[in-house]
C-alpha cells in the first residue's frame, strides 16, 4: 500500500493550499450531487455526509472509525451529529490539522493497528481510502485480493453484530489500459500516458477492478447492502475545485512554500503536470476511472 512517506508526498506538500482553497477541513473527495448540479459544493458534499451517516445507521453517542480521515470533514459531520469520531491518516498534516480543530485524529496504519487495543466502533467510514491499500508493486506480486480482505477482516473484527462499513473509492473502469501498456513514453493524448501522469500524483497507489472484487473480497466477513455511482459527481466536484483554485493571495502565499519540493520530490514536476492537464477529471471523463460508494455490513 501507500507508505507514510508517500502519502505525505502525495498530500503535505499541497496542505497549505488545500486548506487555503478549500477551508480548514478541507473535503478532497467526490461530493454527492445526485444529478442536481444546482447544489453548491458544500450542499454537495453535506449531502455525502448525510447519506454516510444514514446508511451506516449513525446515531448519537456512537463511535465511529474514520479510516484516512484526510483533513477530518467526516469527522466534523460526526461531531455535528453527536457521534464520536476516531480518525487514522497517513499525513502528519492532515492528524495535524484535525487536532488543531478539535477533532481526534491520529497517525497511522490500520495494517499495524491491534484491534483488540483499538476497542469497538458501532460503525466504519473509508472514504477515499482503499484506493490507497493496494500498491502498484504489490498488485504486480498478486497481493491485492489479500491485502483487501485482510482490510475487511480487520474492519469485522472491531465492529458488532451487524456494524456496517461504507468504501467510496475510485476503480478502475472499462476503458483502463492494460497494467503493462502504461508509460510516460506513450502519446501524450494515450489513455496509457494519462494513467502514468496520474501514478505519479498519487504514489503507491493501484486501484481495485471494480465493484465486483471489492463485494468479493468483503464477502467472507460482510453482507453487500448497497452501491451508488459517483463518476459524474466526481467530474461536477473536480470542476467546482477547479474554480476554487483560481489565484488569491491566500493561495498565491501557499503555492510559494511547495518550491523546496523540486529540489526534493524527483516526481514533482510530474505532479504538477497531472494538476495543470487535469489527469484525473480526463481518467473519469474517458471512463478510464470509475467511482463507487458502497455499503456493508457484518455477517
Amino acid at each position: 500500500m501507500a507508505t507514510r512517506s508517500q502519502i505525505e508526498e502525495t498530500y503535505n506538500y499541497m496542505d497549505r493550499v488545500f486548506r487555503a482553497a478549500y477551508g480548514e477541513d478541507a473535503d478532497v473527495s467526490g461530493a454527492m450531487f445526485n444529478g442536481d448540479f444546482s447544489l453548491s459544493l458544500e450542499q454537495a458534499q453535506d449531502a455525502k455526509h448525510e447519506y454516510i451517516l444514514s446508511h451506516l445507521k449513525v446515531v448519537p453517542g456512537n463511535r465511529v472509525l474514520d479510516l484516512g480521515c484526510g483533513w477530518g470533514p467526516m469527522l466534523r459531520a460526526l461531531q455535528q451529529q453527536g457521534a464520536t469520531g476516531f480518525g487514522i491518516t497517513l499525513s502528519t498534516k492532515q492528524a495535524e490539522a484535525c487536532r488543531r480543530n478539535g477533532l481526534d485524529a491520529r497517525v497511522a496504519d490500520w495494517k499495524d493497528l491491534d484491534p483488540a487495543t483499538l476497542g469497538k466502533f458501532d460503525a466504519i467510514a473509508a472514504v477515499g481510502s482503499l484506493e490507497a491499500f493496494c500498491s502498484r508493486e504489490e498488485f504486480d506480486e498478486g497481493k491485492q485480493d489479500e491485502i483487501y480482505r485482510r482490510f475487511f477482516k480487520f474492519c469485522h473484527d472491531v465492529l458488532p453484530a451487524g456494524g456496517r462499513i461504507y468504501v467510496q473509492s475510485m476503480t478502475w473502469g472499462k476503458n483502463a489500459p492494460k497494467p503493462g501498456d502504461i508509460s510516460l513514453k506513450a502519446d501524450k493524448n494515450s489513455n496509457q500516458y494519462i494513467v502514468a501522469l496520474t501514478e505519479k500524483f498519487y504514489p503507491g497507489s493501484w486501484l481495485p477492478f471494480g465493484e465486483r472484487q471489492i463485494i468479493d473480497c468483503a464477502s467472507p466477513y460482510f453482507k453487500f447492502v448497497s452501491n451508488n455511482n459517483g463518476r459524474l459527481d466526481y467530474l461536477e466536484t473536480i470542476r467546482r475545485w477547479n474554480k476554487r483554485l483560481k489565484l488569491t493571495f491566500s493561495i498565491s502565499v501557499a503555492m510559494l512554500r511547495t518550491v523546496p519540493y523540486f529540489l526534493t520530490d524527483r516526481n514533482f514536476r510530474f505532479k504538477l503536470m497531472s494538476l495543470a492537464r487535469g489527469c484525473q477529471y480526463e481518467c473519469f471523463e474517458r471512463e478510464i476511472m470509475d467511482h463507487q460508494r458502497m455499503i456493508f455490513e457484518k455477517i
